[in-house]
Order: structure tokens, then sequence, then C-alpha cells
């Protein structure tokens, strides 16, 4: 049986320093499902995925453990919660236990390497536009991009 890919691409006019997506963020419990919609920051630099103490609150969640994580201020412990993400392109990724931490205003969630590991992503930069793209679940074939340099070497010969 074949699997279903789901994927997605945003390109940006111009080039961006920050990479977010919208993301619905929701909690299933007693068969009632409450959401969240936000934007969620992509951070290949976090080992988990981060959500504010906004999202605890506004989702009622519960705290099921604490972590000691490290970030660009040192270390601390955080609490940790369990949520599911849906994506924009009908993906879910179910059940992730995120860290909760305060953050910059206006971010709320960070998507870490817990999630992004379960998934293909790229970012390009060509023609002066940044383009994102995703695919859950992953691909067999991996981008390579020595393999599109040798292509072009011999295209222009």
């Amino acid at each position: 049986m074949d699997k279903k890919h789901a994927v997605l691409t945003y390109t940006h006019i111009g080039l961006v320093d920050a990479i977010l997506t919208p993301v619905e963020l929701f909690f299933d419990v007693y068969d009632e499902v409450t959401s969240y919609l936000t934007n969620a920051l992509w951070d290949t630099g976090a080992m988990v995925s981060v959500i504010s103490p906004e999202i605890v609150s506004k989702l009622n969640l519960d705290i099921v453990d604490a972590i000691q994580i490290a970030g660009i201020n040192g270390e601390s412990l955080a609490e940790v919660a369990i949520i599911s993400i849906h994506f924009p392109n009908g993906a879910v990724i179910e059940d992730v236990r995120v860290a909760i931490c305060n953050m910059s205003p206006g971010n709320e969630m960070i998507i870490g390497m817990d999630v992004i590991t379960q998934m293909d992503i790229a970012i390009t930069n060509g023609c002066g536009q940044t383009q994102f793209s995703f695919a859950i679940l992953p691909f067999e074939d991996r981008i390579d991009f020595a393999k599109n340099q040798d292509k072009n070497s011999t295209d222009s010969n």
C-alpha cells in the first residue's frame, strides 16, 4: 500500500529571515477537541518544539512532565505538555511533547527538530525569493544539490 504524502510550498516575495507557517494546535480530551490557530517558527536549532504559556492557557493543557532545556540564555527547567499539530496541507502530527517557554512577542510556537525529522523540508532562495517546501511523510529520494550542480555544469557545456 502506497503512503500518501501531504506537501505544501510557500513562496515569499523577497528574501525572508524567518520561516513561519500557519498551524492549528489542538488537544483532544474526552472526545472534545479544543484548537488554536497561530503561526509557527521553524527552527532547526531547536531540539524540541516549544509553545508559549498563553497557548497552554487557551487550550487548557495539562502539564505532563518537566525537562531541562538549553538556549541562548542558558539552561532552565521547562514544563512539558502534549499537543497535536495540524498543518495547512492536511497533515497532522499527533501527541507532540512540547516545552513551555516564554517567547518574544508575536511568537507563540517553535517547530523544532523533534517534528522536523518526521518530514522533508527544503528552503531555497533563487531569484531573490525565499521558498519553503515541506512534505509529510518523507520521500524515499532525498534532495541533493550537488547533483543539481553537476547537471547544470553539463547543460552549460
